[in-house]
């Protein structure tokens, strides 16, 4: 159960920045992707499409609405989000002829959707918020998006606009589970050790990023509730 205790945005200015960053996915025109991808994509390319294809999948299908008011609200439009991501990635790995993406990932990278997912959002609602909005989308998503970014010029138009906003529909996503960890009870150094390790599965060249980053959140959430409790 979230608790009002913070001076951090509202939930419904979460809500609102949903409802301004609405997209259509299938209006994305992939054509010209279609035809560059034999050319352009090489091992590099290919294994970060197919982890998105199988993350964005994942945080879909287990996304848990676990709080009442205004707080539920945001999670069904972050739902919303997550599910049209999934399918943005999963209709560009068929135009582009992808394959089984999951056959071009690390037992690691795997293991963090197919188990450590799960097992977050069936226990308490600060490990999953934690696991989930810090790691997942603030850590692990968040570096992939970058280093995909950086490999992307004009010849995959279609997969840069997708991608950018995913990016932004994240930035959202990862302020709004700070607003709930500001409510929840949760293990600090345990969020920040699990974001180390995941840092590294993806995209090594932005985990230090990635990692300053969630404790620089870290530490806004604790200094909230630290006002808020005086």
């Amino acid at each position: 159960m979230l608790r009002s205790r913070t001076v951090f945005a509202s939930y419904g200015h979460f809500l609102d920045i949903a409802a301004r960053s609405q997209w259509d996915e299938a209006s994305i025109d992939l054509s010209v992707d279609a035809r560059a991808w034999p050319q352009v994509a090489g091992a590099r390319l290919t294994e970060l499409v197919a982890g998105f294809c199988v993350g964005e999948e994942g945080v879909a299908e287990h996304l848990a609405t676990f709080a009442d008011g205004p707080a539920a609200a945001c999670f069904a439009a972050q739902q919303n989000d997550e599910q049209r991501h999934a399918r943005f990635f999963a209709r560009y790995a068929e135009a582009v002829g992808l394959g089984d993406p999951r056959a071009l990932l690390s037992h690691a990278f795997l293991e963090l959707f197919d188990v450590r997912l799960p097992e977050a959002v069936a226990s308490a609602p600060g490990e999953a918020v934690g696991l989930y909005h810090m790691v997942l989308e603030g850590v692990v998503f968040t570096a992939g998006q970058l280093a995909l970014l950086d490999l992307l010029d004009d010849r995959l138009p279609g997969l840069r606009e997708g991608t950018e906003l995913v990016l932004r529909d994240e930035r959202w996503h990862v302020g709004f589970g700070a607003r709930c960890l500001a409510d929840l009870d949760y293990d600090e150094a345990a969020i920040l050790g699990e974001g180390e390790r995941a840092a590294a599965l993806w995209a090594p060249e932005y985990a230090e990023r990635v990692v300053d980053g969630l404790r620089s959140r870290l530490r806004a959430v604790r200094r909230q509730r630290v006002r808020a409790a005086a």
